[in-house]
């Protein structure tokens, strides 16, 4: 039978020998040497290195001494917390990494604490390595060197003798004026300080920088970044000119108190002995020089307390960093003017090699026209009645009044001077704060006699006035008091005093009496409570006794009064 041909062309239906698939036939095996063998290498294994490798591995042992070298050489050497000398450590100020320096710094202070001995044989080596930190990058260092100098190397640098003092600070102080002028605000400010360090420390060396530190004081300040942004900044730099512009004062005052043969003598004499006696030529200290800085500086400190009177006014609440700043202006300006009115006392005075007259014609056109301006300020505190304010002006007052025996009356009249005056003796009366009032009036009390020698008759009428009612209610405990007492006595007594008031004076006899009639009650109220006011009045009445001999019966009275005795 014949197969159809659809089913012979189709796969088979069933069966066992129709499900098997053929075998794959198997590789013939390969004849002869293989060419390379093949690795498989798993991810991150390291590969074995080829057989022709060289083996550069090194074994060696371990070497014992039997006691190391560092250790014999630190034996008996002074060493701080962490085992390092004072020669390491000053070798790690310089490191390039700042911790490095801050640690080195502490360590240097922990060292000569414990061994004060590396402090007394080595100060010399220490600033000459440690003045190099003055210009440090790092504020944390700066401060560290600071407190250094300042409690342990300056109190010991004060045992030495001078000559060797010269020359360790003429290190010091060259770093320190590198420093006022460096590109860096905040370097330049600390540099301000190290400088009012030295200063508070060493007065004798400024003169031989006086002219540099000025000319730095006066760039610095003329910066309107120090006046608008940072105020403790601006009292920082203000705290160091006060105490250079102190050493200026602080030389006619004493000697002219002391001895009048220097009085005649120039500045630049008074300055002489503290000048470098090997190098007479270095660090001339030329008056006409710093006197043309302090010029500058009146400029720049009047700016300055127009700036700080606008920030004050316009502040609802007390500014303490702005009061601060106005306060050390008006302090600096003070002593700037009881310089030049030295100056300008004399007829002729030698400034370096040249003569300069810094007379009271100079005096009016350059001081004044700046100072002026605070009579504007003044106006503006007048104003307001807070207390702060009040203390200002008597700043202000004090200013004018050291001025008021030198300056011109058509460039500053006094009679304006007498009423400004005799509104704060009046305001004291009713001011809260007494204890503000106690450390702020004093000055202006103690000119009060220079005042009414010079002001005329029509001009001096309220300024008696208000100087005694206020004496009147002055307690006798009350700091207060002695200057009213050695005001009353220069007034009353010109021989000492050498201001001489004529009997025609305006009303002067009548105030005289006035004085004089409080004495007995001052005397009777300060037995128990002030001592020294006591003893202060029994002398003030036994010069009135013996200058005033024929004083009239009516003024007698408090005195008889006094001593228990009826008048009849």
């Amino acid at each position: 039978r014949a197969i159809p041909p659809t089913r012979a062309m189709g796969r088979p239906t069933g069966g066992a020998s129709a499900s098997k698939k053929p075998k794959a036939k198997s590789k013939p095996k390969q004849r002869g040497g293989v060419d390379f063998k093949k690795y498989k290498h798993k991810v991150g294994r390291k590969l074995p290195p080829p057989k022709n490798a060289t083996n550069t591995e090194i074994k060696s042992k371990m070497i014992v001494l039997p006691e190391q070298t560092m250790a014999s050489e630190r034996a008996g050497m002074a060493v701080n917390k962490r085992g390092l000398t004072l020669r390491e450590l000053l070798q790690q100020t310089v490191h390039y990494n700042p911790k490095v320096r801050r640690a080195a710094m502490n360590g240097i202070k922990d060292l000569v604490t414990k061994h004060p001995a590396e402090l007394k044989l080595h100060k010399v080596a220490m600033i000459e390595k440690l003045q190099e930190r003055i210009c440090d990058s790092d504020k944390v260092v700066r401060d560290s060197l600071y407190s250094l100098l300042q409690s342990l190397v300056f109190p010991s640098l004060k045992e030495d003798n001078a000559m060797s003092t010269r020359s360790t600070l003429s290190l010091l102080m060259a770093n320190v004026l590198n420093g006022m002028t460096h590109l860096s605000m905040d370097i330049q400010l600390m540099a301000f300080r190290f400088l009012e360090l030295v200063v508070l420390n060493f007065p004798s060396s400024f003169p031989r920088y006086a002219e540099q530190a000025f000319n730095n004081f006066v760039a610095v300040l003329s910066n309107d970044r120090i006046h608008l942004q940072d105020k403790s900044k601006l009292n920082s730099i203000l705290a160091g000119l006060a105490h250079c512009l102190s050493l200026v004062a602080r030389v006619t005052e004493n000697d002219d108190a002391s001895n009048r043969l220097v009085q005649n003598r120039p500045m630049g004499e008074l300055w002489k002995p503290t000048l470098d006696e090997d190098n007479p030529g270095s660090g001339a200290f030329a008056t006409s020089d710093v006197l043309m800085k302090l010029q500058n500086l009146i400029r720049i400190l009047v700016n300055s307390i127009e700036v700080s009177a606008s920030e004050i006014c316009a502040k609802p609440a007390n500014d303490a960093q702005s009061s601060e700043a106005l306060l050390s202006a008006l302090h600096c300006l003070h002593l700037i003017c009881t310089t030049f009115i030295h100056e300008a006392k004399k007829s002729q005075m030698e400034f370096g090699r040249s003569k300069t007259q810094f007379g009271s014609d100079w005096l009016n056109s350059s001081v004044l026209v700046y100072l002026k301006k605070l009579w504007g300020v003044k106006c503006l505190f007048h104003e307001k009645g807070d207390d702060r304010f009040f203390v200002f002006n008597l700043k202000i007052a004090e200013l004018f009044l050291c001025l008021s025996t030198c300056v011109d009356d058509t460039m500053f009249p006094a009679e304006e001077l007498c009423q400004f005056v005799s509104s704060l003796f009046a305001k004291s009366k009713v001011l809260r704060n007494k204890d503000l009032m106690e450390t702020h009036l004093s000055p202006l009390i103690t000119c009060i006699p220079g005042l009414i020698a010079s002001c005329a008759d029509d001009s001096k009428g309220y300024l008696l006035e208000a100087f005694t009612d206020a004496f009147r209610d002055s307690k006798v405990d009350c700091k207060l008091m002695l200057p009213y007492l050695d005001a009353v006595r220069e007034m009353l007594l010109p021989e000492k005093s050498g201001i001489w008031f004529t009997e025609i004076d305006l009303g002067l006899s009548e105030y005289r009496s006035a004085w004089i009639s409080e004495l007995p009650r001052i005397l009777l109220q300060s037995i128990d409570k002030a001592p020294s006011v006591t003893k202060v009045v029994l002398e003030l009445l036994l010069k009135i006794g013996q200058y005033f001999p024929t004083t009239e019966f009516g003024n007698l009275r408090p005195f008889i009064q006094l001593f228990g005795t009826k008048c009849k």
